[in-house]
């Protein structure tokens, strides 16, 4: 069957000037990675995270720049009252958080004084993924023995709930049966 093929070494095609001089790789963007586009869900997490009292400096920063990325609707950041922590902690002792918490705080600022209020996507939980997690906050405020309403029950589950890529899936489940039960064990 050789003898019938003949090779030949391939000639490279030209390129233009304008695509060589473009070459950034373009990258597919998804809903989430826009910065209109908020999740509740996320924002209640990172503020969990930056209320919780002795939270290391680089989970205060990473938090920060996370939300540093986003731009949540006014009425977001009413009801959530994101603002207000970042607001306390431009007056954290650490450098590198205050100045993190100020610029997020300018930046939100100025981009609601530019622009006024812009319909925004909201994304929520359907009626039995909300359901479900309230029992799992309930079951795991029980093995704790404090109110379902505490900060630590919340961020957990918030952890949690995030670290599952957002779906109350058997893995979600796996996880905070778990923890309850490891809670119960140790008392």
């Amino acid at each position: 069957m050789d003898r019938y093929l003949k090779k030949t070494p391939r000639e490279k095609p030209e390129r233009d000037l304008l695509a060589c001089s473009s070459s950034k790789a373009l990258k597919q963007s998804t809903i989430h990675s826009l910065k209109g586009v908020v999740v509740v869900e996320d924002i209640e997490r990172l503020k969990c995270k930056l209320q919780l009292p002795g939270q290391s400096v680089d989970i205060l920063i990473t938090s920060l720049k996370d939300l540093g990325k986003k731009i949540p609707p006014r009425h977001i950041l009413l009801s959530t009252k994101i603002g207000h922590t970042v607001n306390k902690l431009r007056k954290h002792p650490d450098q590198n958080v205050s100045t993190e918490a100020k610029r997020v705080y300018v930046k939100w600022k100025t981009y609601f004084k530019e622009k006024m209020e812009k319909p925004q996507i909201e994304v929520k939980c359907d009626q039995k993924a909300e359901d479900l997690r309230l029992m799992a906050k309930k079951l795991f405020s029980a093995a704790l023995g404090v109110e379902s309403s505490h900060v630590i029950v919340e961020a957990v589950e918030r952890e949690v709930f995030h670290c599952n890529k957002r779906l109350v899936s058997p893995a979600y489940r796996r996880t905070m049966r778990a923890i309850v039960f490891k809670l119960k064990v140790w008392k």
